[in-house]
């Protein structure tokens, strides 16, 4: 019996080391990165009762590294909408930040849902042929805070393609936001 057991386990995990190659090959994934996709709505200052508002606004057709055409993320993902994660943390020691459960947002364009963290989703426009998305996080009490984005990795700015169709690609897009430090955006409630 303890010889099957033993025949039973290599068989599995000779199976799961060679029948699996790249995932990625699986699921027609495919990675690229384009700079400033993620906007930061800047201001000087902040006071109670203010918004802090993200917006996403690009084209379909993107700079693809030599390549002399664009790449149309809209064909490539078959119209999927592209998904980004923010969160927010307030100072509440010399070094120490908290998460701040975000329950709402002010809605603006695209698509959100607010449980804790925000999942923004820029939906395609047809008119402008743009991807947008815009929300707001109203500030409600003063303090230090800082906009991080991602869900387990700091300053991972990633949009990823919802694509309903398992045989379009799926795309993820390693992008960047203005006025970042070290991954964070950071301002201060008065």
């Amino acid at each position: 019996m303890k010889t099957i057991k033993i025949l039973l386990l290599a068989i599995i995990g000779l199976a799961a080391v060679t029948g699996c190659g790249d995932d990625d090959e699986f699921y027609n994934s495919k990675y690229t990165s384009i700079p400033n996709l993620i906007t930061i709505e800047h201001q000087n200052s902040y006071a109670v009762g203010d918004v802090l508002w993200l917006n996403t606004n690009f084209s379909r057709y993107q700079p693809e590294p030599n390549q002399t055409t664009p790449l149309d993320i809209f064909k490539t993902t078959g119209g999927a909408s592209f998904s980004f994660a923010y969160g927010l943390e307030k100072k509440t020691g010399t070094n120490t930040w908290t998460a701040i459960d975000i329950r709402s947002i002010i809605k603006d364009q695209g698509d959100a849902v607010a449980d804790f963290y925000v999942i923004a989703e820029s939906i395609y426009e047809p008119v402008s042929q743009n991807y947008k998305f815009r929300a707001g996080i109203p500030l409600s009490e003063t303090g230090e805070y800082r906009l991080v984005f991602g869900l387990s990795e700091v300053s991972r700015l990633e949009l990823s393609s919802n694509n309903n169709n398992s045989e379009d690609t799926f795309l993820t897009i390693q992008t960047t936001a203005n006025n970042l430090t070290a991954g964070y955006y950071n301002f201060t409630v008065q």
